[in-house]
């Protein structure tokens, strides 16, 4: 896939689309607004040290508490399963201060009353996704919620196994669905799967990661995605 420039084809895009997918974090709110990620990353850190393990200098570092839970995984099951449901408790936690995206619940509404499937495919835990959702009364708006319930890390995009339990709940083909992200990882998945790639690049410096990562096609704002008047038909 290759990025195709101008907000008629996204316009297109969006119009012809039939599923809309939509990341979590960054698409629809910033879920670490009020309780930084780097901050619950080291949080996962010194739970694990509490359970003896030695953490690498490189994990060391990580701001991503998704990054610290991919690590668990070689920590054996029973530590990526314990790892998993602390950085859920710390996620529902962020969840009630995360910032709403600008345009992302209108994008929602307008998808719904177009007509489309709207879902939910994140990497964070779908009990944080539902009290965000619960929070923000965008709950009845979504279709399906596909995300972060399994143990095991590698199940997480850039793996299919999110995009394609989403795409089956609401009976979707992948070349009618778009899927919005804002990390070369909802790029890759895109790739893996046949979805149409949307990055929303929100941050100056992303533009040119998501086009290298396969987006379709690349926004800079949610409000870019809505359909405009001229375009918008039943």
């Amino acid at each position: 896939m290759t990025a195709h420039t101008g907000p008629l084809a996204v316009q297109d895009a969006m119009r012809n689309a039939q599923c809309v997918l939509l990341d979590f974090d960054g698409p629809i709110c910033d879920i670490f607004a009020g309780l930084p990620a780097p901050r619950v990353a080291a949080s996962l850190r010194s739970f694990l040290a509490e359970h003896d393990v030695e953490i690498p200098p490189e994990v060391e570092a990580f701001d991503d508490p998704l990054a610290v839970f991919r690590f668990s995984r070689q920590l054996g099951p029973d530590m990526s399963r314990i790892t998993r449901d602390m950085l859920t408790r710390l996620e529902v936690e962020a969840v009630q201060t995360a910032r709403p995206t600008p345009g992302a619940a209108d994008l929602i509404r307008q998808s719904k009353r177009l007509g489309k499937a709207v879902a939910v495919v994140s990497n964070n835990s779908t009990m944080a996704v539902t009290a965000y959702l619960q929070r923000t009364h965008l709950g009845e708006e979504i279709d399906c919620v596909s995300a972060r319930v399994d143990p095991d890390p590698n199940l997480m995009k850039p793996d299919p196994h999110l995009v394609h339990q989403a795409l089956q709940q609401l009976a979707a083909t992948p070349s009618t669905s778009v899927l919005v992200g804002d990390s070369t990882t909802d790029m890759e998945v895109c790739l893996a799967t046949g979805v149409v790639a949307v990055g929303y690049a929100n941050r100056p410096d992303k533009a040119s990661q998501l086009k290298a990562a396969g987006a379709d096609h690349v926004v800079t704002s949610m409000g870019e995605l809505l359909v405009t008047d001229s375009t918008e038909t039943h």
